[in-house]
């Protein structure tokens, strides 16, 4: 136990006694999780979102207003979508959205939002297609609201109108009945008019019979008068003219009878008999204008009344044929358009590929940034610990031979691991063989980066295991501060524009653009510059970094030398 414990012991002591092997076993840790979690330490998430719309309407700048208040950062584009797919492509923008010129639903057909998103962004793509739809849910469910809204009026003018022209037609049916019974009355007044005549045979001959007596009598009055002047008479004449005269009398007598006679064969009795008929003939069409005067205002009191009803029925229909119209304007008639006014789809960037396509550059920057940090910070440290280290100061060779043996060395190594990758790739991606030779000249830029860190750190580390431990944790910043793991958008501002310039990151789009999109060197120069003028600096930063470290060798050589010869001196004195 006690040997242990002594074995332990001597293993700390190793570790702390040179104070940067301590602070990178102690603190190495401490300062990467320190790191990210101030990188990540944030609640809001920051995404570029492209928008693309016919026009700018009021519709289109809600939408745009509404993500910005969630801290998106938006881009317009006025020309065409392709633009903005062509920003995915690049990293300008995570997404684009396709959105119509009005969100306003006027059909069964619902509004199409369509979402432009890169899938090789594996880590990202999921958080911008849920928290964008979460927003365009969000005013779906608005648009919703509004449109049950519109129908639950519409309902409520029906239900309204019906009610107020329920009463109305209560009161037509009211007038109406009213104007029946009126009508019913009139009908019933008319059918109570006696408007027959009586029959009454006269007896005409009464009147030719007093005619053809009083012509008679005339014409014996005349024929004794015609006598008389005539007479030479005699006695018995005179007897003739007497019987004669008598007779004229006596029809006289009758004329007189039948015409002024009391009974009914007189013409008196037929004049009053003709009396009483025409008087009640009288009172019977006195009856009847008293009858028409009442039936007459009877009928036109139901003429008001049915042309008022008219005019309820017509202001009835009138209100009917409105809200028809209204009913008929609303064209959304299907629940489904109902619940879901705007549906969204998702439309890939680039052709469709397996999740290897998509995590293919990533795969490759890590390995290429992980074996060159440890090979060049492993050379390095093999040749400072080399008994033959001090000697190669004193050789005619200038430091840059020896910077660039180390650098050519390392990249031997890694330009076969990737031409190992890259021909057992052959075997899964047989479509993207094409893209190769430009992700083998990217690849080759990325391991002299990541080389040139390596020797610098191997020169700023004298322990080997240190050194080693170094490069891991400078790798692991690298990788967590990528986008790789967690998205760069959660993290804070100031960490994302320092991120940008991260070789790993500019490697990783680099390769991305190439291998995914098929961009030739004309769109991925900028980045390209960029990462060469990475290696340049780095290359230029070795050789200062190798001539400070040959200078602070010779100087403490050449002390310890020279301490060591004047103890020499100072012993051979005493021993004389």
């Amino acid at each position: 136990m006690r040997s242990l414990f002594l074995l332990t012991s001597k293993n700390l002591k190793l570790l702390i006694r040179a104070k940067s092997s301590a602070l990178i076993v102690v603190f190495a840790p401490l300062l990467l999780m320190l790191i990210i979690g101030l990188s990540y330490d944030t609640s809001t998430t920051t995404i570029n979102v492209g928008i693309h719309a016919p026009a700018l309407t009021d519709d289109v700048n809600a939408v745009i207003a509404l993500l910005q208040e969630k801290d998106f950062k938006v881009v317009t584009y006025d020309q065409t979508i392709d633009d903005c797919v062509q920003d995915i492509k690049s990293g300008f923008v995570h997404t684009c959205i396709n959105l119509p010129e009005s969100l306003k639903v006027e059909s069964n057909t619902p509004k199409e939002v369509t979402f432009y998103l890169d899938p090789s962004r594996i880590n990202l793509v999921w958080m911008i297609q849920d928290t964008l739809q979460s927003k365009f849910n969000f005013k779906a469910q608005q648009i919703s609201q509004e449109i049950s809204a519109n129908i639950l009026s519409l309902l409520a003018m029906s239900k309204q109108t019906v009610q107020e022209k329920s009463t109305a037609l209560q009161t037509a049916k009211t007038q109406t009945a009213s104007a029946s019974g009126s009508t019913e009355t009139v009908k019933t007044s008319l059918g109570t008019l006696d408007a027959t005549t009586t029959t009454v045979n006269y007896d005409k001959t009464v009147l030719t019979t007093a005619a053809t007596d009083l012509k008679l009598a005339s014409e014996n009055i005349t024929k004794a008068s015609a006598a008389v002047d005539n007479a030479n008479i005699s006695s018995s004449d005179k007897n003739a003219i007497k019987s004669l005269l008598d007779e004229a009398d006596n029809s006289i007598d009758k004329a007189l009878v039948l015409v002024d006679g009391t009974d009914t064969g007189s013409i008196r009795g037929l004049i009053e008999s003709l009396e009483i008929d025409i008087g009640l003939a009288y009172q019977k069409l006195t009856a009847i204008a008293e009858t028409l005067t009442s039936s007459t205002s009877s009928l036109s009191s139901a003429q008001q009344t049915l042309t008022e009803a008219t005019a309820t029925l017509e202001s009835t229909i009138t209100a009917l044929n409105n809200l028809q119209t209204s009913l008929e304007a609303n064209k959304i008639t299907e629940a489904s358009t109902i619940a879901v006014p705007i549906v969204t789809k998702i439309e890939k960037v680039g052709e469709e590929k397996t999740f290897l396509n998509y995590l293919f550059p990533t795969l490759l920057t890590i390995v290429v940034m992980f074996t060159s940090l440890l090979l060049g910070t492993t050379l390095v440290m093999m040749e400072k610990n080399s008994p033959a280290f001090m000697r190669n100061f004193f050789i005619p060779l200038r430091q840059t031979t020896f910077v660039a043996a180390t650098y050519l060395t390392t990249i031997i190594l890694i330009v076969i691991q990737i031409l190992i990758i890259l021909g057992v790739s052959l075997a899964f991606l047989q479509d993207s063989w094409s893209v190769f030779p430009l992700l083998f000249v990217i690849l080759l830029i990325a391991a002299s980066i990541f080389t040139f860190l390596g020797m610098m750190i191997g020169y700023a580390f004298t322990s080997e295991e240190t050194g080693v431990l170094a490069s891991l944790s400078l790798g692991s910043v690298f990788l967590f501060l990528s986008g790789a793991i967690l998205p760069l958008e959660s993290s804070s501002p100031l960490v994302r524009d320092l991120t940008a310039y991260n070789p790993f990151v500019l490697i990783e789009k680099l390769l991305r653009e190439v291998f995914l999109f098929n961009n030739s060197f004309e769109v991925i120069w900028v980045d390209g510059v960029i990462v060469i003028g990475y290696a340049v600096v780095l290359f230029f930063a070795i050789l200062i970094a190798e001539s400070l470290l040959q200078k602070h060798l010779v100087h403490r050589f050449m002390k310890h030398h020279h301490k060591l010869h004047r103890q020499t001196d100072k012993q051979n004195k005493n021993d004389v």
